[in-house]
C-alpha cells in the first residue's frame, strides 16, 4: 500500500502517520456521503454545449478561461443562477454526515453551491481529481475525527476512486461503497449504479 500511495504524494511516510492517528479515532456504525458537484449534483453539459468555448477549453483549460477572461461571476449569472437541478441525491443523505468533494477552481465552486442553495454542507475543493483521494483520507481523519462503517461516493467520474479504493479501505479501515452517477442533463439522473470490484464500463 505505501507503494501505491507514493502515486500520489512523495510523502509516503504519511502512511505510518495516518495508520496511527486512524488507530486513535472512535469507529461509529455510521454512514459517510461523498458527493463530486459538477455532472453529479449539477450538470454542466448546457454550458459545454451552447456555447464552442467552452467545447474548445475543458477542464484546467476551462476554468483558467473562466477566471482570467470570461468573469466566474459572468459565467454563474449565466448558468447557475436560478437554475432547477434535481434534488433526488442531495435530499437523500444527512447534511451533517456528508460532503461535497469536488475539483476545480475554489471561489468558482463555492459560487456555484451558493446559487444552488447547497452552501451549508461541507465542502472540500481540490485542483485535480486524483488530489480527491488524499483529500478524503485527510478529511475522514482531521475533520470527521470519527471511522465511518462504509463511505459511500457519488461520482460521474469514479475512476480514481476505483483505482485507490483498496488503498482507502486500507489507511482508514471501513468500506468503501462506489456509486457511478450519470445525469439526464439537469431533469434527473439517468443511472447511479454501484461499482464492484477494480474496473468498470463507463
Amino acid at each position: 500500500m505505501k507503494e501505491k500511495l507514493k502515486k500520489l504524494t512523495e510523502y509516503y511516510g504519511l502512511y505510518n502517520y495516518w495508520k496511527e492517528e486512524v488507530a486513535n479515532l472512535e469507529k461509529k456504525n455510521e454512514e459517510f456521503d461523498v458527493m463530486d458537484l459538477d455532472d453529479t449534483l449539477f450538470s454542466v453539459q448546457e454550458r459545454l454545449q451552447s456555447d464552442e468555448i467552452f467545447q474548445k477549453n475543458r477542464g484546467e483549460k476551462g476554468n483558467l478561461l473562466i477566471a482570467n477572461k470570461l468573469g466566474i461571476k459572468k459565467v454563474i449569472g449565466k448558468y447557475y443562477k436560478g437554475k432547477v437541478f434535481p434534488k433526488d441525491l442531495i435530499n437523500s443523505v444527512n447534511q451533517h454526515k456528508s460532503l461535497i468533494l469536488t475539483a476545480g477552481l475554489r471561489e468558482y465552486q463555492e459560487e456555484k453551491v451558493k446559487h444552488m442553495g447547497i452552501d451549508h454542507f461541507n465542502m472540500v475543493v481540490t485542483e485535480t481529481g486524483e488530489d480527491k483521494i488524499i483529500a478524503l483520507i485527510r478529511y475522514v481523519i482531521f475533520d470527521l475525527k470519527y471511522i465511518p462503517a462504509r463511505i459511500t461516493v457519488y461520482e460521474d467520474r469514479p475512476q480514481y476512486f476505483i483505482e485507490y479504493r483498496d488503498l482507502i479501505e486500507d489507511i482508514l479501515g471501513t468500506k468503501l461503497e462506489i456509486m457511478y452517477v450519470e445525469m439526464d442533463g439537469n431533469t434527473g439522473y439517468k443511472k447511479i449504479q454501484i461499482i464492484e470490484g477494480d474496473s468498470f464500463d463507463f
